[in-house]
């Protein structure tokens, strides 16, 4: 006599729903543990880090790890009151751009050259300028923009000295050589804005650096017109 194959069909269907059934128990299981992990209160950001590369790591601290921090939260009045010191900054270095030119008459009898050649002290300050500009720019990036301007207007002052004082041309030509390559001028300013101000937003900021230049060239002629008549060139 032959077995029959039949019943045990039934109990292979039955064994298989069980197993699809135990799956789906397990599956519901893990949706409900990451409901919970989602629904978990966030850690606070430091303790992020801590948990993802340990307390001896070193992290490079991005914009969004620490944006409450930056300028860009600061309030309008803060960030207006800041520019506004720039601002005087900015008019003073370039009011020692222009300034010189009325003392050209005063150099060029002093020291027996043409008015041509005492324009020179203006044309090296603007030519060392421009180069200045670019060779603070990446220091204020690394040490801060404060410490590289209070730098910066410290040796500017001083290599006005050499020219107050000059006993000859070619030492005018120096001091406002060196005088211009410690003008951090433009590019650090603006980099301040850029600091401050998110890109959309920087129009009105900039144009206000951008005017203290323009104010600056313009206020030199004007006092050194007074300076010229009733002081020295010196």
């Amino acid at each position: 006599m032959s077995g029959n194959p039949e019943p045990q069909e039934p109990m292979r269907e039955e064994h298989e729903k069980l197993e699809s059934n135990g799956d789906d128990i397990s599956d519901d299981k893990e949706d409900d543990g990451d409901r919970a992990g989602s629904m978990a209160i966030p850690l606070d950001k430091h303790e992020k880090v801590k948990e993802r590369l340990g307390n001896d790591d070193k992290y490079e601290i991005t914009e969004e790890d620490c944006y409450d921090e930056l300028g860009f939260s600061w309030p309008s009045w803060k960030k207006w009151y800041v520019l506004s010191v720039i601002f005087i900054v900015q008019v003073s270095m370039n009011f020692n751009t222009s300034l010189y030119s009325n003392g050209i008459g005063g150099i060029s009898e002093e020291f027996h050259v043409s008015e041509q050649a005492a324009r020179c002290g203006a044309m090296i300050f603007l030519v060392t300028y421009a180069f200045g500009c670019e060779l603070w720019a990446p220091w204020s990036e690394e040490f801060g923009r404060w410490p590289i301007l209070q730098l910066s207007l410290l040796f500017v002052n001083i290599f006005q000295l050499p020219v107050a004082l000059a006993p000859n041309f070619a030492s005018i030509m120096v001091g406002r050589a060196l005088g211009g390559l410690s003008t951090a001028g433009g590019s650090v300013t603006l980099g301040m804005v850029a600091d401050l101000w998110e890109s959309d937003n920087q129009q009105y900021a900039v144009a206000f650096v951008v005017f203290s230049s323009v104010g600056g060239s313009i206020l030199g002629p004007i006092v050194g017109g007074f300076a010229e008549q009733y002081l020295s060139w010196r």
